[in-house]
């Protein structure tokens, strides 16, 4: 039995073995910030790519940081990953109202 760090098993949708590289940064975009702000994680954090991982990531990532916290919901994430590739992430939210200027 191999405990390799392939061979991980997700846990919101169980599946294993389709992880991406660890988390190097991630770039927050909320309303309530000027400019995006940079979550930088402690530990190694791979996502999912068999469902929608990355969307749990970013939340707790932005629930765990103050200023991110107080920034509002956020709308867009840059996850840049420790192999140099990247993906942008728009939120997901039902009837989220939108200010026009």
């Amino acid at each position: 039995m191999e405990a390799s760090e392939e061979t991980l098993t997700c846990g919101l949708c169980r599946k294993s073995g389709t992880f991406t590289a660890p988390v190097s940064v991630i770039l927050l975009f909320a309303p309530g910030l000027a400019k995006p702000y940079p979550l930088i994680p402690a530990e190694d954090y791979r996502v999912c790519g068999a469902c929608d991982a990355i969307f749990t990531l970013v939340n707790r990532a932005a629930e765990a940081h103050p200023t991110t916290r107080q920034a509002g919901p956020w709308s867009r994430a840059i996850i840049v990953f420790a192999d140099g590739h990247g993906v942008d992430v728009k939120a997901k939210r039902g009837q989220q109202a939108v200010a026009m200027a």
